[in-house]
């Protein structure tokens, strides 16, 4: 005896056993092209990525003009997203999504977010470098040099600024390779602020005894420990403020006069 199976107010007996292979087969179809369409989905996407990093290796991204453009529009693109975020736990997606490109064309650029963030650091330490570079060119004075000097650090360290994020990242990272980046990053820093205070010395506006690498090094540390502990938050967001109040401490220190004698 066949099986019965309802249709409707009806049963049917004896042929809706071919009814029911019929249909189990068109299901099995389906689920075997719906298979087949997410692995050929997998496997463009991995021949897309393996395809880009081939040409990166033979060509390289950075070489032609329309390849740093694109890698600059990538960063600027995270950026917005560190900003939108107030951190780094933006995703590549989001990246890629923001740029209207494939994921494969974005790891074409970058082999994953950490070393996008250190390109970020990079670049823009390297624009606050030469920033900092022409202001001390043309200031007039030492004193108007380093007023300079802790204005722009100000505003590219300010809370919630890629800059200030991508350190916070950088140097809350356990990788090795970022370090010699970092440390090459401050002490180009600390050596433009020291041949300031030694101009301010000839100006006589910094005490001869000062050692200026060292004063330099208690500035810029003052201003990066600063962005570390107000990032993503809204402590110190005053730029303008915490620029002045640096200069204040760089000239004039924290103690009364006399108050700092050795009795």
């Amino acid at each position: 005896m066949g099986a019965i199976i309802a249709t409707g107010r009806r049963t049917v007996k004896g042929w809706d056993v071919s009814l029911v292979r019929e249909s189990a087969a068109k299901q099995a179809t389906t689920e075997i092209v719906g298979e087949v369409r997410s692995a050929r989905k997998v496997a463009h996407a991995a021949l897309e990525t393996r395809l880009v990093r081939q040409h990166v290796r033979l060509h390289g991204p950075s070489k032609t003009r329309k390849g740093q453009a694109t890698r600059d529009r990538i960063m600027t693109a995270a950026g917005e997203l560190m900003i939108e975020h107030g951190g780094t736990d933006f995703q590549m997606s989001e990246v890629s999504s923001r740029c209207r490109m494939s994921k494969g064309a974005l790891y074409y650029y970058f082999a994953d977010k950490d070393e996008l963030i250190q390109a970020i650091f990079s670049a823009e330490s390297d624009d606050l470098l030469a920033s900092m570079e022409k202001l001390v060119s043309e200031a007039a004075t030492a004193r108007d040099a380093l007023s300079g000097l802790c204005a722009e650090f100000g505003r590219r360290l300010r809370t919630g600024s890629p800059l200030a994020l991508a350190m916070t990242r950088e140097l809350a990272g356990t990788k090795d390779a970022v370090l010699p980046d970092v440390s090459g990053k401050l002490s180009r820093t600390i050596t433009i602020i020291a041949a300031q205070l030694e101009r301010a010395k000839a100006e006589g506006m910094v005490a001869p005894q000062v050692d200026s690498e060292l004063a330099a090094s208690y500035v810029t540390g003052g201003f990066l420990v600063t962005s570390l502990v107000s990032a993503g938050t809204n402590r110190l967001a005053d730029k303008d403020a915490l620029a002045e109040s640096l200069f204040d401490l760089t000239m004039g220190g924290v103690g009364l006069p006399g108050g700092h004698a050795r009795g």
